[in-house]
């Protein structure tokens, strides 16, 4: 498209200015030489046919007036494009070789999303004991919900408490080191997703798997939450939610994508695309709250985050917001 824009402009320009040859630039610079090393007498004493002849210079002049405004107008359309085209297209962020690379902003149009949301942190899942890739996983954050991450991490009562424990480092930094710990991470994104933030995750499988094992195995990473079993009731009854709208089966590939979209009420949301079909199907809505938000929570805090990798590019970026 850049290409097409220069050509245009340059084809439009060069049909109105005339070309500038070698004969004629040497021509217009030794008529501007002669003109600046003669005396006032000798400029008053030329003939009229000599007068004639200082009209190349001033022809030349405006050939190369023109041409500078031809530059001019090319390098404007490039800054043009560039402001108005370039900045908006699709940025890709690469994940692991395995893969094709994610988005680092997703929306409406690309799922049917809500809202339109940015990449807080991605990497990958593995099974470090048999060195095995799973899924590459990406975290989302609303980005009209951006603006709820300093709200949170900087009140007084949770800086107090939780963050603000050495005094010798920045808050900032006391931010860092709170949400790499444990157990106070837990405590600091439960916060952060109680305040009704929108996020969003996308699970992109390495291997081919199906949708019934990854159902299976989002359950047990609910149970493995370290409140779950003080919520042993309600969280069991959002379970049953999950198994009941989340009954599609089939394949899984590599390059589909499972897109959970956490709502401000706490409800979340399952998409699944089909990346050889390009179709997306809705896998459901499970309304009870402690769904969305513990699996959020597994994924951004505690001991045992289900990608290591994507808790701490999370963790990084979030330190830069407050």
């Amino acid at each position: 498209m850049l290409s097409r824009l220069l050509n245009n402009n340059r084809n439009v320009l060069l049909k109105r200015t005339p070309v500038l040859t070698t004969k004629t630039l040497t021509r217009a610079s030794m008529v501007r030489f002669a003109s600046t090393t003669e005396p006032a007498s000798s400029v008053k004493s030329k003939s009229n046919d000599e007068s004639m002849n200082d009209r190349p210079s001033s022809m030349s002049g405006k050939k190369i007036t023109l041409a500078v405004l031809s530059g001019a107008a090319l390098a404007w359309g490039y800054i043009y494009y560039r402001d108005n085209y370039m900045q908006k297209a699709p940025q890709f962020i690469s994940v692991t070789e395995e893969l094709e690379p994610f988005l680092a902003q997703i929306g409406p149009s690309q799922y049917p999303l809500k809202t339109t949301y940015s990449l807080l942190g991605h990497g990958v899942r593995s099974v470090t004991f048999i060195n095995f890739k799973a899924y590459g996983l990406a975290i989302y954050a609303a980005d009209k919900d951006m603006k709820l991450i300093p709200k949170i991490l900087n009140s007084n009562f949770l800086k107090k408490t939780f963050i603000d424990t050495d005094p010798e480092k920045s808050h900032s930094e006391n931010v860092k080191l709170a949400l790499e710990d444990p157990v106070k991470s837990v405590v600091l994104i439960r916060n952060l997703l109680d305040s009704g933030i929108r996020m969003c995750a996308k699970l992109t499988p390495i291997k081919s798997t199906n949708l019934t094992f990854v159902r299976e195995s989002t359950i047990k990473t609910l149970w493995n939450h370290p409140d779950a079993e003080a919520n042993k009731e309600v969280l069991s009854k959002g379970i049953d939610q999950l198994r009941k709208g989340y009954s599609k089966k089939g394949s899984f590939s590599p390059n589909d994508d499972l897109v959970m979209e956490l709502n401000a009420d706490g409800s979340l949301q399952f998409y699944y695309y089909n990346n050889k079909t390009k179709e997306t199907f809705d896998l459901g809505l499970v309304t009870e709250p402690l769904v969305g938000r513990f699996l959020f929570s597994q994924y951004m805090s505690g001991p045992k985050p289900l990608s290591q990798e994507t808790k701490d590019a999370v963790v990084e970026k979030i330190s830069t917001m407050v």
